[in-house]
């Protein structure tokens, strides 16, 4: 879809880019949102997101992959605390401008992965949005088994991801990447203790998942 999916999701299961190689590739923050916002596709899954995603006044919600902080600040205004986890500097940064620029006070931006969320206080829910499916892109049913228990380590009630898989036929073979079948990621959520309540499909490659325990 976009280029962000090749540069910045793919950093989070792949030898991570130096910030010297980002910016051989010309692709920036600034560029990632104005991106994303031209995307229809992420645009439906952020807001069937936002909607369906059980999560209360007093919540603390952790955004894996945030990236720009996208997901995070629309979410600041309905829970407590929002933890955005993202491995790149300029990103976080960038971010945690646009929280000062907006005046939302309770968003952090830090370090962590889907294996290594670096999250030390209670969570009630996490979102990942367009970065799990990296996961078996790069490891197959593996590596989204370790990135889908990382998140259940942090005793959430809640995960909800929108994010890339197969609703449709079997997928063709690609030099670019290998989406999971809904039903492997269902599968896995339910493994590490979670009951499917909700299910979004956008199109036959991207939908939304909630799944609560």
């Amino acid at each position: 879809m976009i280029l962000d999916t090749l540069i910045h999701q793919h950093s989070l299961f792949a030898l991570p880019m130096t910030d010297t190689e980002r910016e051989s590739h010309g692709y920036t923050p600034m560029d990632y949102d104005v991106d994303s916002e031209n995307d229809e596709v992420y645009q439906w899954c952020l807001s069937y997101l936002l909607e369906h995603a059980p999560i209360e006044r007093d919540d603390t919600v952790v955004d894996i992959g945030t990236g720009t902080g996208i997901v995070a600040l629309e979410l600041a205004s309905k829970c407590d605390h929002v933890v955005g986890r993202d491995i790149y500097d300029e990103w976080l940064q960038y971010a945690r401008e646009k929280a000062e620029q907006r005046g939302i006070e309770n968003v952090s931006f830090d370090h962590g992965s889907f294996r290594e969320p670096n999250v030390d206080e209670p969570v009630d829910v996490v979102v990942a949005s367009y970065a799990l499916y990296m996961a078996y892109d790069e490891g197959g049913e593996d590596e989204l088994r370790a990135a889908i228990d990382g998140l259940a380590a942090l005793d959430p009630r809640c995960v909800a991801v929108a994010d890339k898989m197969r609703f449709g036929p079997v997928q063709s073979p690609s030099d670019y990447e290998t989406l999971p079948p809904m039903g492997t990621v269902a599968t896995l959520l339910v493994d590490a203790g979670f009951t499917l309540t909700d299910v979004e499909i956008v199109s036959e490659s991207v939908g939304v998942l909630v799944a609560t325990r």
